[in-house]
């Protein structure tokens, strides 16, 4: 049993994925009326595909800043399956997103259809050697080890592509909004499969893409981009996927939507309902990605239950201290979340920057638009001057999925039982073992129910429980 918990003053956590012997959580016996989990490993569900978050080129300047001992020991942490937490997937922004140390692009200003300018040096430069890095560490000694996973994702296109010629969603005074002009699909589709192949050039596994970020939130801050299921459904069937096999990149999956469970103007998956119905799109699309601000994880288990065949992916959850503060309330609140996605189909769950300084930077266009810093909190806190790395709750709450499901593990299908105030997903992972995620809220000890045994959970806690095989009797 592994656990995490914050102190009694919320300004830590007491326990943070602390390993407790059988004799410190076993109980001899539990009430009949107490709390269970039934675990059926004869009904597995979604493939994990991977957890994971970003290296932005925020969290990329941040830790590249690091002396050499700290960022090995930093990357070794994040990115070792044996040394550390085991992430298997990114998800990387194709050009800059809010969080930069300033803009950069990848073509010319003007005009460039041919994208003879096409330049992906910036990238080469800021942000691929931790991602090589990354995948090295994880590769490190044991050839069973599954890639890194990658799915990339626009913030927007290149300006001279869109109809307001800003890459910003929408323009600050006139408030005109970016959508992709039609006569440019085909360049954006081919500049999206030259940056993948960029990837793959470099010896990187691109997993995904998807066609924007966000496509229901374009605004005058950050790089942002319209799309409707329209658009989206046209862009993917006739030159994204048609591009993508051309470049002799027809394995990388196309993700549609990328964006909340549900919007203004989408309620409840309505994007993805819409962009479905459009026959070529949807044989295009390997499955939806979501991202947990605004609706319920539910909606991805209604679309799960229409498109079966097709994956669901969460590829954006971030913390910040204006949602669960650090530590208690981000540890159980958010936990509760990402165990909701998975017991929602969701293959992958990856929060957002993988490393934020202590003022929620570095954040170029939160700065510029806003005057005010961006107060998201990264899996890791990385202090400017003094170069101290404090792992978040966030970390942890990752951490807890990620160091013991590793891709090619299956969710298997649960329920609690008189289990108020508990949340849980269960897994059969690489091994063959069995696994389960629990998040308790209650303020006190609560004893569980496994099959043949009983456990108590600390109050207040997030707890992974590893061997379960033997406790539900399975062959």
């Amino acid at each position: 049993m592994f656990t995490s918990y914050a102190d009694a003053d919320d300004t830590a956590l007491a326990a943070a994925l602390r390993e407790i012997p059988p004799s410190g959580f076993l109980l001899p016996d539990a009430p009949d009326d107490a709390p269970a989990l039934a675990i059926d490993a004869f009904r597995p569900r979604q493939r994990i595909d991977g957890f994971g978050a970003s290296l932005t080129q925020a969290s990329a300047a941040l830790i590249s800043r690091l002396p050499i001992a700290t960022r090995h020991a930093v990357m070794t942490d994040l990115f070792s399956v044996r040394r550390g937490i085991g992430i298997s997937m990114l998800r990387q922004p194709i050009g800059p997103s809010d969080h930069v140390t300033r803009p950069y692009r990848f073509t010319r200003r003007r005009a460039d259809p041919r994208l003879g300018s096409l330049d992906f040096s910036p990238e080469a430069r800021m942000i691929l050697p931790c991602l090589k890095a990354a995948q090295s560490i994880r590769a490190s000694g044991d050839p069973s080890v599954t890639p890194l996973a990658i799915i990339v994702s626009p913030w927007s296109a290149p300006a001279w592509m869109k109809t307001n010629r800003s890459v910003l969603g929408k323009r600050p005074l006139t408030r005109l909004t970016g959508y992709l002009r039609p006569r440019m699909y085909g360049a954006y589709a081919e500049y999206l499969a030259r940056f993948i192949a960029h990837y793959r050039d470099a010896g990187l596994h691109v997993f995904g893409v998807t066609p924007t970020n966000e496509p229901d939130y374009p605004q005058s801050r950050w790089p942002s981009m319209a799309m409707t299921p329209a658009q989206q459904a046209r862009f993917i069937a006739d030159f994204l996927a048609p591009r993508l096999r051309a470049h002799g990149l027809g394995d990388v999956r196309i993700l549609c939507w990328d964006h909340n469970y549900s919007t203004d103007h989408y309620p409840d998956g309505r994007f993805v309902r819409e962009l479905y119905s459009w026959p070529r799109a949807l044989r295009a699309v390997a499955g939806s990605a979501w991202h947990y601000y605004g609706g319920a994880s539910r909606t991805m288990g209604d679309i799960h239950r229409i498109w079966p065949d097709k994956g669901i992916w969460v590829t954006e959850a971030s913390g910040g201290e204006w949602g669960p503060r650090n530590w208690d309330a981000a540890l159980v609140q958010t936990s509760a979340r990402v165990i909701a996605m998975l017991n929602n189909w969701a293959q992958s769950v990856v929060l957002w920057n993988i490393a934020l300084d202590e003022r929620g930077g570095p954040d170029y266009y939160y700065l510029r638009n806003d005057h005010r810093h961006s107060q998201n909190r990264g899996l890791l806190t990385i202090d400017r001057r003094t170069r101290t790395v404090t792992r978040n709750a966030d970390y942890y709450i990752l951490a807890h999925c990620s160091r013991f499901v590793q891709p090619g593990s299956v969710v298997l299908g649960h329920r609690l039982e008189h289990a108020a105030g508990l949340h849980a997903a269960a897994f059969r992972t690489t091994d063959g073992s069995i696994a389960a995620v629990v998040t308790n809220e209650h303020e006190s000890p609560t004893p569980l129910r496994i099959g043949t045994t009983a456990i108590q959970l600390p109050p207040r806690s997030l707890t992974t429980l590893t061997g379960l095989q033997t406790a539900i009797r399975t062959p």
